[in-house]
C-alpha cells in the first residue's frame, strides 16, 4: 500500500506541474490587460507602465511562470490585482465556503445515489429500475442553472421554505448554515447522484450475473452475507471511481450554483477574477482545483484497493 500510495502522489506531483504550466499559458493570453482593468480606460501611459512593472507583467513569461511556481511551493500565492491583498488569506474563506457547499452536496448524493443504485441492481426489469433509471436520464440531462432555476421557483418563491440567496458568515449556528445550503446542495448533488446510481446499478447487475455469485448462492450462502461480502466490493470500485471524477466535475459546477444562489464561494469568486482579469487570483483558483480533482482521485484509488484487495497496484 505504501508503494502504491507513493506512486500516485508522485503522478500527481507531475500532473500538477503540467496543470500549472497550461493555466499559466491560458492566463497569458487571455484578452485584455491587468494595468488597464485596474486604472481604466483614461489611465495615461506612464501610469499603466508604472503599474505593470509593478505587477511584474512586464517581465519575460518565462521568469513570471517561475517566479510563481516558486512561490506557489513556498506557500505564496501572489498577490490579487484587484483587491490588493495576498491571495492565500483572500481565499481561506472562500475554499472553507465552498468546501462545506461541496460537503453537504456529498452528504446527499452519495448515499442516496448508492442506495438506488442497489435497489436498480437487485431488481433489474422492475417497475422501481424504471422510474428510477428515468430519473437518472432527466437528471443527468439537466443543467444546473435549470435545475437551481427549478428549485428557487418551487421552494423559495412559491412555497416560501428556503432562502433563494445563500448567504452565510462566520460562526454561523449550523443548523442555520445548512438550512442556507440546502438548495445549492442539491442542485449540485442531482447530476451525481444520478451518475452515482446508474453505475452502482450497471455494476451490481454485472456482478450478480457472474459465475462466483451463482456458485455462493447455490453453496446457499445467507443473503445478507453474499450482498455485503461477495457482490457490493467489487461493485463499489468502478462506482467510487465516477464518484471522484463527479467530484471534480462537481468543483466546476460550483461557478453556476454559486452565483445562481449568490454564495460567497470559490466558483464565484473566480467568476469575478476573470472579469477583472485578475491573473495572479484567477491561476491560484485554478490551481487549487486542479489539486481538489488530483486528490480525489487519490482517494477513490486507495478507496478501491481497500474494498477490493484484487485491485492490482
Amino acid at each position: 500500500m505504501f508503494n502504491f500510495i507513493l506512486r500516485r502522489l508522485l503522478l500527481i506531483i507531475v500532473t500538477l506541474w503540467a496543470v500549472s504550466l497550461i493555466i499559466f499559458c491560458i492566463t497569458i493570453v487571455l484578452p485584455g490587460d491587468a494595468a488597464v482593468m485596474t486604472l481604466g480606460m483614461e489611465a495615461t501611459a506612464e501610469d499603466l507602465e508604472t503599474l505593470r512593472h509593478r505587477l511584474g507583467i512586464d517581465r519575460p513569461k518565462i521568469i513570471q511562470y517561475i517566479d510563481w511556481v516558486g512561490g506557489v511551493l513556498k506557500g505564496d500565492l501572489g498577490m490579487s490585482i484587484r483587491y490588493q491583498k495576498p491571495i492565500a488569506p483572500l481565499l481561506a474563506m472562500r475554499v472553507s465556503n465552498s468546501l462545506w457547499l461541496t460537503g453537504v452536496g456529498l452528504l446527499i448524493s452519495i448515499p442516496i445515489g448508492l442506495l438506488f443504485g442497489i435497489i436498480g441492481g437487485l431488481k433489474p426489469g422492475r417497475l422501481i429500475d424504471h422510474i428510477l433509471s428515468g430519473a437518472s436520464l432527466y437528471f443527468t440531462a439537466m443543467p444546473e442553472f435549470v435545475t437551481g432555476a427549478v428549485l428557487i421557483t418551487l421552494f423559495s418563491t412559491k412555497l416560501g421554505w428556503f432562502p433563494p440567496f445563500s448567504e452565510v458568515e462566520p460562526g454561523m449556528p449550523l443548523l442555520d448554515r445548512l438550512y442556507n445550503l440546502f438548495l445549492p446542495a442539491v442542485t449540485l448533488s442531482l447530476v451525481i447522484v444520478a451518475y452515482t446510481l446508474r453505475m452502482m446499478r450497471a455494476s451490481l447487475i454485472e456482478v450478480m450475473q457472474s459465475m462466483y455469485i451463482r456458485a455462493a448462492k447455490l453453496k446457499g450462502l445467507p443473503w445478507p452475507t453474499l450482498l455485503f461480502r461477495h457482490a457490493l466490493p467489487p461493485a463499489l470500485g468502478p462506482t467510487i471511481t465516477v464518484i471522484a471524477l463527479s467530484i471534480g466535475w462537481m468543483i466546476g459546477g460550483l461557478v453556476i450554483v454559486e452565483s445562481m444562489f449568490g454564495y460567497p464561494g470559490l466558483g464565484r469568486l473566480l467568476i469575478y477574477a476573470i472579469d477583472n482579469r485578475d491573473i495572479p487570483l484567477i491561476q491560484a483558483i485554478s490551481l487549487i482545483v486542479a489539486c481538489a480533482y488530483a486528490f480525489a482521485n487519490l482517494f477513490a484509488d486507495i478507496a478501491c484497493k481497500l474494498i477490493d484487495s484484487r485491485i492490482k497496484d
